[in-house]
């Protein structure tokens, strides 16, 4: 899926050079993430292990990776379509316990990040498209992510089409939980079994 002359969309199981690309993710990761000194090289692990290494390791097959012409990733998306709330492996976030409720009707779930270069051209708007028709093809009857109340990235996340559902506090933070409908292969949206609560503004 060609995004301009430059970037082009590919999954990550299915590059030449995977290696290649999950340490240029790995870089990006680290680039962007709000933690960026740890105490120990064990802290850095586990925070690693938490919020990328998991996906990377049990579900390749539903990452993707925004590709510059030289090969190199200039942005990513990690996720999962199972319930994280349902999931042993997620057991140690805490916070999908109290949002069970939702992520039954809202069960895939991402991580995206780009480079500095890259960002405001649209590429992560694309790469969140191609997992939401990958999701929508597997089933999912929606997505969500969980980020900041108040964040920088819920104006983007709105903008590509996830509603503000619920706000839950998370080690005395507030968070924020943004789900989106996916459409069927047909084309129509996947309407949940349940009526969903009132979004909070």
């Amino acid at each position: 899926m060609a995004l301009d002359a430059s970037t082009i969309i590919a999954r990550l199981a299915e590059l030449p050079d995977r290696n290649r690309a999950c340490g240029d993710i790995e870089a990006i990761f680290f680039e962007t993430g709000g933690t960026r000194e740890f105490d120990t090289e064990a802290d850095r692990a586990a925070f690693r292990e938490r919020w990328l290494t998991r996906y990377l390791a049990h579900f390749p097959n539903d990452a993707f990776v925004a590709l510059a012409t030289d090969g190199a990733v200039a942005g990513y998306l990690v996720g999962c379509l199972e319930d994280p709330a349902r999931n042993a492996l997620f057991s140690d976030i805490s916070y999908f316990g109290g949002l069970a409720h939702l992520t039954q009707r809202f069960p895939a779930h991402l991580h995206i990040n780009l480079t500095a270069r890259y960002r405001s051209q649209g590429i992560g708007a694309q790469l969140i498209e191609a997992f939401a028709a990958h999701a929508a093809r597997a089933g999912a009857p929606g997505m969500h992510v969980v980020t900041g109340e108040g964040a920088r990235n819920n104006r983007f996340y709105l903008a590509c089409g996830f509603e503000h559902l619920e706000t839950a506090d998370w080690n005395g933070n507030a968070i924020a939980f943004l789900g989106r409908l996916l459409a069927s292969p047909e084309g129509q949206p996947r309407l949940p079994h349940l009526p969903l609560p009132d979004a909070l503004g």
